[in-house]
């Protein structure tokens, strides 16, 4: 094989990547809604665990309602583009699975689970429209989507 036949077939896989990464990568929006929407189950699963629906609901859902429907619709629309018809479905799962990570974090971390949740609750109160998925980053909530960020310039990918 000649060296001109290994470089090809040595960036074949690059170049047929290329598309495919634009198609899976999260947009800056994306990326956004990922964190926030990690943020909401993990307040979900510690709502239950931690017998804290009722504050939940009023330091959590209720003041950032709005941003939370956004953060869902837009992460809805990353599934949708990503896995065309089978979006709903795919983001169904993703969310199924990022509750039970959270669950299962709160049940290694025992007693400490409730303790901490409390000082995150606390925390959470004091939060601003836009500042949910910094924060969600900060406190290192479990995220499962392992995607990478889209780069400048990556273009939309086609729908289905």
């Amino acid at each position: 094989m000649g060296l001109k036949r290994l470089l090809l077939a040595a960036m074949a896989p690059v170049l047929v990547a290329g598309p495919v990464l634009a198609n899976t990568c999260l947009r800056p929006e994306e990326r956004n809604a990922a964190d926030t929407w990690a943020l909401n189950s993990f307040m979900a699963v510690m709502a239950l665990q931690c017998k804290l629906e009722t504050r939940v609901s009023n330091d959590f859902r209720n003041p950032h309602r709005g941003e939370l429907k956004a953060a869902h619709d837009v992460l809805q629309g990353y599934f949708r583009r990503v896995h065309g018809g089978a979006g709903q479905t795919r983001f169904d799962q993703y969310y199924t699975n990022i509750s039970q990570d959270h669950a299962m974090d709160a049940s290694r971390g025992g007693q400490f689970f409730c303790r901490d949740a409390e000082v995150i609750l606390t925390q959470v109160r004091a939060l601003r429209t836009g500042e949910l998925a910094p924060f969600s980053v900060r406190q290192n909530i479990i995220q499962p989507i392992s995607a990478p960020d889209c780069g400048a310039g990556a273009v939309a990918a086609p729908r289905r």
